[in-house]
């Protein structure tokens, strides 16, 4: 197992949890957490705070299951790191769709991870996408109603 140590290890880091991801290596995953961890998932607005690893290793038992049956393949991209940081983004879907992203911001101590804070969007579109503009209605109808308002005063509401 690879320990990091420093911002210079951010991209060896990246591209090790993204073979885990991809390859789906749950073992890997779980080692690369400290004992006392804490790991929160936000996926489309539904969140999730694992505490210790017992709770991590079933939750991250559960997810990688997931992904690897609906054929999660990802690419990240480390955004910013310091000795104690790493920020990630990614981009990738299943089964060959390029339509999520995310970002993880990884704090490690003494070369293994104590926060894990993850944000994934499952279905991103263009927001001029009808889908995209329902969703928002659906969760967010203020928003919607707030933009149009705004877009109609200033002439910018497309047909």
């Amino acid at each position: 197992m690879t320990t990091y140590t420093s911002p210079a290890d951010a991209a060896t880091f990246a591209a090790d949890v993204e073979a885990i991801t991809n390859e789906s290596r749950v073992d890997d995953l779980l080692a690369l957490f400290a004992a006392d961890a804490v790991a929160e998932w936000i996926m489309d607005g539904a969140y999730d705070k694992h505490e210790g690893i017992d709770a991590i290793r079933a939750a991250s038992i559960e997810l990688v299951s997931v992904c690897s049956e609906l054929g999660l393949h990802v690419r990240k991209t480390v955004q910013c790191a310091d000795a104690e940081n790493v920020v990630l983004t990614w981009t990738g879907g299943f089964g060959g769709a390029q339509n999520q992203f995310g970002t993880e911001i990884w704090t490690l101590r003494d070369g293994l991870v104590v926060r894990q804070q993850m944000y994934s969007y499952l279905d991103v579109r263009h927001s001029d996408s009808p889908l995209a503009s329902v969703r928002l209605l659906g969760v967010a109808p203020k928003v919607i109603a707030s933009l149009v308002k705004y877009r109609w005063r200033n002439g910018t509401l497309r047909k």
